[in-house]
């Protein structure tokens, strides 16, 4: 399947996760919510492992990268984003994310030796002008409060733009499902103490349906589709210009916020919406190889 179609499929569910992801952490800590989406998406990556037999190949600078990537994509990713994002803005948290693809060229530039091209490098800029005219129009709420919820979720940024670049090479060799499921599983292994340790006197139970659907937003459309989708896309385009597209996430997470809240979108915010899309297109113009 082409990999630009998986890839808009991708950031139109991942950009209802910071809304999602901000109304649950109003109600619920952070840890106790990144516990019970591995448990979920952990169980369901489990089942399928066990149905289909995946092969477990990791030896050696494999075995470390995967637990890298557990790593990142859990107890760092996951977890600093959930904190973070309670303490700022849907808003603000799309803006920080779409520093992603500035961060993945150059390292992608540097560990995977993908060339930095001045298409590449133009399209990404245009993209994050795009997305800084919509945040200036949307306004930035300041504050100790909202500067710590900035500074987890840019600690997510990092790690997110580490899993992307490092995963690029595991997925090239061992593709986007085997990858995706055995570094999910490696993540919540490391997880698993600080999940359990936070459950103690946590009433779960009290939880209502509404908390749950968010929390089943979380587990199976970010954390079992959306990664599924993004590793996908690494394994056949080049991770600067699989990055680029999360510069999308802020159009579509105020297009949400304006079909669901009722949000109004202005003059401002379309032009910022044109922008970015033209430096998306930009950066995928560039001749190159036609994707496996």
């Amino acid at each position: 399947m082409n990999p630009y179609i998986i890839l808009v499929v991708q950031i139109l569910f991942s950009s209802g996760t910071y809304i999602i992801a901000n109304a649950a952490t109003q109600t619920i800590p952070a840890a106790n919510l990144t516990f019970l989406r591995t448990l979920i998406s952990g169980a369901i990556y489990l089942a399928y492992l066990l149905y289909s037999k995946l092969p477990f190949k990791y030896r050696g600078k494999d075995l470390t990268l995967l637990l890298v990537l557990g790593l990142l994509s859990v107890p760092i990713n996951q977890y600093a984003f959930l904190y973070g994002v309670k303490f700022t803005t849907a808003t603000e948290a799309a803006m920080l994310y779409s520093t992603t693809p500035v961060l993945v060229l150059l390292l992608s530039g540097f560990y995977l030796k993908e060339r930095i091209t001045l298409v590449k490098l133009a399209g990404t800029v245009m993209a994050f002008a795009g997305v800084t005219i919509i945040i200036l129009d949307k306004g930035f709420k300041f504050g100790v409060t909202h500067l710590k919820g900035d500074l987890f979720v840019f600690l997510a940024v990092i790690a997110w733009t580490l899993y992307t670049t490092l995963g690029r090479k595991l997925v090239l060799k061992h593709g986007a499902i085997n990858s995706t499921i055995y570094t999910a599983l490696a993540g919540s292994l490391m997880f698993l103490p600080i999940g359990l340790w936070s459950s103690f006197g946590y009433g779960y139970s009290a939880l209502s349906e509404a908390q749950w659907m968010e929390i089943l937003y979380l587990s199976l459309i970010t954390s079992i589709v959306g990664y599924v989708l993004w590793y996908y896309a690494l394994g056949k385009v080049e991770a600067a210009r699989v990055a680029v597209f999360t510069n999308g996430q802020p159009v579509m997470t105020a297009v949400m916020a304006y079909v669901f809240l009722g949000q109004s979108i202005s003059l401002m915010f379309t032009l910022g919406a044109l922008v970015t899309i033209c430096g998306v297109v930009i950066t995928q113009m560039e001749l190159h190889p036609r994707y496996p």
